[in-house]
Protein backbone atom coordinates (compact mmCIF):
# COMPACT_ATOMS: atom_id res chain seq x y z
CA UNK A 1 0.00 0.00 0.00
CA UNK A 2 1.07 3.53 -0.74
CA UNK A 3 -0.08 6.20 1.73
CA UNK A 4 -0.05 9.94 1.11
CA UNK A 5 -0.35 12.22 4.12
CA UNK A 6 -2.01 15.43 2.92
CA UNK A 7 -2.64 17.59 5.97
CA UNK A 8 -4.02 17.25 9.51
CA UNK A 9 -6.26 14.14 9.23
CA UNK A 10 -6.38 13.99 5.45
CA UNK A 11 -4.76 10.88 3.97
CA UNK A 12 -4.93 8.69 0.88
CA UNK A 13 -4.39 4.95 0.62
CA UNK A 14 -3.59 3.64 -2.84
CA UNK A 15 -4.18 -0.03 -3.57
CA UNK A 16 -3.88 -1.93 -6.83
CA UNK A 17 -7.47 -1.21 -7.89
CA UNK A 18 -8.73 1.33 -5.38
CA UNK A 19 -7.90 4.77 -4.05
CA UNK A 20 -9.26 5.53 -0.58
CA UNK A 21 -9.23 9.17 0.58
CA UNK A 22 -10.12 10.10 4.16
CA UNK A 23 -11.05 13.51 5.62
CA UNK A 24 -9.46 15.48 2.79
CA UNK A 25 -8.60 18.96 4.02
CA UNK A 26 -5.59 21.02 3.00
CA UNK A 27 -6.18 24.68 3.96
CA UNK A 28 -6.39 25.74 0.34
CA UNK A 29 -3.89 23.18 -0.95
CA UNK A 30 -3.97 20.82 -3.91
CA UNK A 31 -7.35 19.71 -5.21
CA UNK A 32 -6.55 18.46 -8.70
CA UNK A 33 -4.36 15.47 -7.90
CA UNK A 34 -7.05 13.04 -9.04
CA UNK A 35 -6.26 14.10 -12.60
CA UNK A 36 -3.31 11.74 -12.48
CA UNK A 37 -3.86 9.59 -15.61
CA UNK A 38 -2.48 6.52 -13.84
CA UNK A 39 -5.53 6.57 -11.54
CA UNK A 40 -8.20 6.64 -14.21
CA UNK A 41 -8.55 2.87 -14.07
CA UNK A 42 -8.95 2.81 -10.30
CA UNK A 43 -12.11 3.08 -8.20
CA UNK A 44 -11.91 6.17 -5.97
CA UNK A 45 -13.67 6.28 -2.59
CA UNK A 46 -13.82 9.50 -0.56
CA UNK A 47 -14.65 9.20 3.15
CA UNK A 48 -15.86 12.06 5.37
CA UNK A 49 -15.93 11.21 9.07
CA UNK A 50 -17.88 14.29 10.19
CA UNK A 51 -18.75 17.87 9.35
CA UNK A 52 -16.03 19.75 11.24
CA UNK A 53 -14.20 22.14 8.93
CA UNK A 54 -10.83 20.49 9.60
CA UNK A 55 -12.17 17.17 8.26
CA UNK A 56 -14.60 18.18 5.51
CA UNK A 57 -13.54 20.41 2.65
CA UNK A 58 -16.35 20.93 0.16
CA UNK A 59 -13.84 21.17 -2.68
CA UNK A 60 -14.13 17.38 -2.76
CA UNK A 61 -17.54 17.84 -4.39
CA UNK A 62 -15.75 18.83 -7.58
CA UNK A 63 -14.77 15.16 -7.95
CA UNK A 64 -18.40 13.99 -7.92
CA UNK A 65 -18.46 12.39 -11.37
CA UNK A 66 -15.46 10.20 -10.66
CA UNK A 67 -15.78 8.95 -7.09
CA UNK A 68 -17.90 7.23 -4.49
CA UNK A 69 -18.54 9.30 -1.35
CA UNK A 70 -19.06 7.61 2.02
CA UNK A 71 -20.18 10.33 4.39
CA UNK A 72 -21.15 10.55 8.05
CA UNK A 73 -24.81 11.46 8.34
CA UNK A 74 -24.06 14.67 10.25
CA UNK A 75 -22.64 16.18 7.03
CA UNK A 76 -24.97 18.25 4.88
CA UNK A 77 -24.23 16.81 1.46
CA UNK A 78 -26.60 16.48 -1.46
CA UNK A 79 -27.88 13.02 -2.24
CA UNK A 80 -26.82 11.15 -5.33
CA UNK A 81 -26.21 7.71 -6.72
CA UNK A 82 -22.55 7.99 -5.72
CA UNK A 83 -23.21 9.23 -2.17
CA UNK A 84 -23.61 6.76 0.70
CA UNK A 85 -24.62 8.30 4.02
CA UNK A 86 -23.65 6.27 7.05
CA UNK A 87 -24.10 6.47 10.81
CA UNK A 88 -22.33 4.85 13.74
CA UNK A 89 -22.26 1.07 14.19
CA UNK A 90 -23.30 0.31 10.64
CA UNK A 91 -21.80 -2.00 8.04
CA UNK A 92 -22.30 -1.27 4.34
CA UNK A 93 -20.96 -2.65 1.09
CA UNK A 94 -20.26 -0.08 -1.60
CA UNK A 95 -19.32 -1.89 -4.76
CA UNK A 96 -16.63 -4.32 -3.54
CA UNK A 97 -15.57 -2.31 -0.48
CA UNK A 98 -16.83 -3.11 3.03
CA UNK A 99 -17.26 -0.18 5.41
CA UNK A 100 -17.88 -0.46 9.14
CA UNK A 101 -18.23 2.48 11.49
CA UNK A 102 -17.64 3.27 15.13
CA UNK A 103 -19.24 6.08 17.14
CA UNK A 104 -16.96 9.07 17.56
CA UNK A 105 -16.84 10.59 21.03
CA UNK A 106 -16.69 14.01 19.37
CA UNK A 107 -18.71 14.12 16.13
CA UNK A 108 -19.53 11.63 13.40
CA UNK A 109 -17.88 8.26 12.94
CA UNK A 110 -14.62 6.35 12.63
CA UNK A 111 -14.14 4.05 9.64
CA UNK A 112 -12.93 0.47 9.28
CA UNK A 113 -12.57 -0.23 5.56
CA UNK A 114 -11.79 -3.52 3.86
CA UNK A 115 -10.68 -3.61 0.23
CA UNK A 116 -8.46 -5.95 -1.78
CA UNK A 117 -7.72 -8.04 1.30
CA UNK A 118 -6.47 -5.02 3.25
CA UNK A 119 -8.03 -3.47 6.35
CA UNK A 120 -7.69 0.25 7.01
CA UNK A 121 -8.80 2.12 10.13
CA UNK A 122 -9.32 5.89 10.14
CA UNK A 123 -10.35 7.37 13.47
CA UNK A 124 -11.79 10.70 12.38
CA UNK A 125 -12.27 12.43 15.74
CA UNK A 126 -12.65 9.28 17.81
CA UNK A 127 -9.89 9.95 20.31
CA UNK A 128 -8.91 9.73 23.96
CA UNK A 129 -9.64 13.42 24.55
CA UNK A 130 -8.14 13.75 28.02
CA UNK A 131 -7.76 17.48 28.60
CA UNK A 132 -5.57 18.61 31.48
CA UNK A 133 -7.74 20.91 33.60
CA UNK A 134 -11.05 19.27 32.63
CA UNK A 135 -13.17 17.64 35.31
CA UNK A 136 -12.49 14.07 36.39
CA UNK A 137 -16.02 13.18 35.32
CA UNK A 138 -15.48 14.46 31.79
CA UNK A 139 -12.14 12.73 31.40
CA UNK A 140 -13.45 9.43 32.79
CA UNK A 141 -16.42 9.53 30.42
CA UNK A 142 -14.09 10.18 27.48
CA UNK A 143 -11.81 7.33 28.53
CA UNK A 144 -14.73 4.90 28.77
CA UNK A 145 -16.25 5.98 25.46
CA UNK A 146 -12.92 5.62 23.65
CA UNK A 147 -12.08 2.23 25.10
CA UNK A 148 -15.59 0.88 24.51
CA UNK A 149 -15.50 1.80 20.82
CA UNK A 150 -11.97 0.57 20.17
CA UNK A 151 -12.79 -2.71 21.92
CA UNK A 152 -15.35 -3.36 19.18
CA UNK A 153 -12.41 -3.90 16.81
CA UNK A 154 -11.02 -6.86 18.74
CA UNK A 155 -10.33 -9.74 16.40
CA UNK A 156 -9.62 -7.50 13.41
CA UNK A 157 -6.25 -7.64 11.66
CA UNK A 158 -5.50 -4.08 10.67
CA UNK A 159 -2.93 -3.23 8.04
CA UNK A 160 -2.76 0.52 8.60
CA UNK A 161 -4.34 2.65 11.33
CA UNK A 162 -4.68 6.43 11.28
CA UNK A 163 -5.02 7.52 14.92
CA UNK A 164 -5.11 11.05 16.41
CA UNK A 165 -1.99 12.19 18.25
CA UNK A 166 -3.03 15.72 19.14
CA UNK A 167 -0.31 17.87 20.78
CA UNK A 168 -2.95 20.03 22.48
CA UNK A 169 -3.47 17.11 24.86
CA UNK A 170 0.04 17.73 26.18
CA UNK A 171 1.40 14.71 28.06
CA UNK A 172 -1.73 12.69 27.16
CA UNK A 173 -1.28 13.06 23.39
CA UNK A 174 -0.32 9.39 22.88
CA UNK A 175 -3.02 7.78 25.01
CA UNK A 176 -5.30 6.98 22.09
CA UNK A 177 -2.47 5.42 20.08
CA UNK A 178 -1.20 3.53 23.11
CA UNK A 179 -4.56 1.95 23.84
CA UNK A 180 -5.22 1.19 20.19
CA UNK A 181 -1.89 -0.54 19.67
CA UNK A 182 -2.01 -2.42 22.97
CA UNK A 183 -5.59 -3.60 22.45
CA UNK A 184 -5.98 -4.02 18.68
CA UNK A 185 -2.64 -3.42 17.00
CA UNK A 186 -1.79 -2.57 13.41
CA UNK A 187 0.98 -3.43 11.01
CA UNK A 188 1.46 0.29 10.44
CA UNK A 189 0.41 3.25 12.56
CA UNK A 190 0.25 6.75 11.09
CA UNK A 191 -0.56 9.70 13.37
CA UNK A 192 -3.19 12.26 12.34
CA UNK A 193 -4.84 15.37 13.78
CA UNK A 194 -1.55 16.90 14.87
CA UNK A 195 -1.93 20.45 13.50
CA UNK A 196 1.37 20.56 11.56
CA UNK A 197 3.33 19.55 14.66
CA UNK A 198 5.34 16.78 13.04
CA UNK A 199 7.24 16.28 16.29
CA UNK A 200 4.46 13.96 17.47
CA UNK A 201 6.09 11.25 15.38
CA UNK A 202 9.15 11.47 17.62
CA UNK A 203 6.91 11.03 20.67
CA UNK A 204 5.72 7.74 19.18
CA UNK A 205 9.30 6.59 18.61
CA UNK A 206 9.65 5.93 22.35
CA UNK A 207 6.87 3.33 22.37
CA UNK A 208 7.05 -0.44 22.39
CA UNK A 209 5.22 -0.38 19.05
CA UNK A 210 7.75 2.03 17.50
CA UNK A 211 8.55 -0.38 14.65
CA UNK A 212 4.99 0.02 13.39
CA UNK A 213 5.07 3.83 13.35
CA UNK A 214 5.39 5.53 9.97
CA UNK A 215 7.21 8.80 10.53
CA UNK A 216 5.66 11.74 8.67
CA UNK A 217 7.89 14.78 8.19
CA UNK A 218 5.93 17.04 5.81
CA UNK A 219 2.62 17.54 4.04
CA UNK A 220 1.95 15.54 0.85
CA UNK A 221 4.54 12.97 1.94
CA UNK A 222 4.21 9.46 0.53
CA UNK A 223 5.14 6.35 2.49
CA UNK A 224 4.88 2.65 1.69
CA UNK A 225 3.30 0.45 4.35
Amino acid sequence: MQVTYFHHSGVMVELDKHILIFDYYTEGGRYDFLQNPDWKQKDVFVFVSHAHADHYDDHILAWKDDVQYIVSDDVMMGKGENVTMISAHQTKMVQDVEIKTLQSNDEGVAFLVKAEGKTIYHAGDLNWWHWNGESDTFNKDIANSYRNEIDLLKGETIDVAFVPVDPRLEDKLCWAADYFMETIGAKALIPIHFWKNFGVCQALQTKQYTNAVAVITKENEMVSV
